[in-house]
């Protein structure tokens, strides 16, 4: 597996408090099979959560130097989650914020419980920048869990989705759970990542359980490009076929199935 979203730059957002913690982290993320992962923190304009690039990338240089001399295997990268926020394009050309590993690729998360309604407007201007939006865990959205379809504009904009691994077992609650499936089934997600944060999470243990959930819904390829060949296009910074999702359908009822 290639994980792009993490939050384990030890003491910069709500993710790992200390070096100790992030390399235990990574370790368990090496013995469960991931081979590269991105270090993705908060950045929220205007928040605490808001470090600049330099302490970020100290912090990234001495989690490398400490994996490296215990001998750990595994690729890191850097990059952010960024809260979408009008003006990301000054963030990043002011050197506030990083795509991922310097890509064109950038990952942004949505407020959970509330609608933002330049979404579509912002998706237009990325783009037009040069700018791939990866928008993260869509599931775990209440304004997508109650209607869908709103996705279905940001798809057609060129906005790419990553879910969670725990949104499949559960994690987040049966909602995120329902919505994540009913996603994948319309090939609607483009990468699967963990959003690991702490030791305590068990995400990286149940990459295996995850694939046959999938298993169930979509074919082995598809697994493969949504756990690795999609995101090793990111971090090479090159275009991947993204597969054509297949529209909603509804019931006789009106539940989009």
């Amino acid at each position: 597996m290639i994980d792009i979203h993490c939050h384990i730059l030890p003491g910069i957002d709500d993710g790992s408090k200390s070096l100790d913690e992030s390399v235990q982290i990574i370790k368990t993320a090496s013995h469960c099979g991931v081979t590269d992962l991105v270090f993705t923190p908060h950045f929220i304009y205007e928040s605490i959560y808001n470090a600049d690039n330099e302490k970020k990338r100290r912090l990234f240089e001495q989690v490398k130097e400490v994996i490296k001399n215990a001998n750990i295997n595994i690729n890191l990268y850097l990059g952010n989650e960024v809260f979408v926020e009008n003006n990301m394009l000054e963030l990043l050309q002011d050197n506030k914020i990083y795509t991922i590993n310097g890509s064109n690729y950038l990952l942004f998360e949505l407020p959970m419980n509330n609608t933002y309604n330049g979404i579509y407007d912002l998706i237009f201007k990325l783009k037009n920048a040069g700018i791939i939006p990866i928008i993260a865990h869509p599931e775990r959205y209440s304004l997508f869990q109650r209607n869908p379809e709103v996705i279905i504009k940001m798809l057609e904009q060129g906005a790419l989705f990553q879910s969670n691994l725990g949104s499949f077992y559960g994690h987040y609650g049966k909602e995120a759970k329902n919505l994540v499936l009913l996603l994948l089934k319309h090939n609607m997600i483009h990468f699967i990542s963990s959003d690991t944060h702490h030791t305590r999470d068990e995400f990286y243990n149940n990459i295996e359980e995850v694939k046959k959930i999938m298993k169930k819904y979509i074919l082995d390829e598809q697994i493969e490009n949504l756990l690795v060949n999609n995101a090793k296009c990111v971090l090479k910074n090159e275009k991947f076929e993204v597969e054509d999702f297949i529209p909603f359908s509804k019931t006789i009822f009106g539940k989009i199935k």
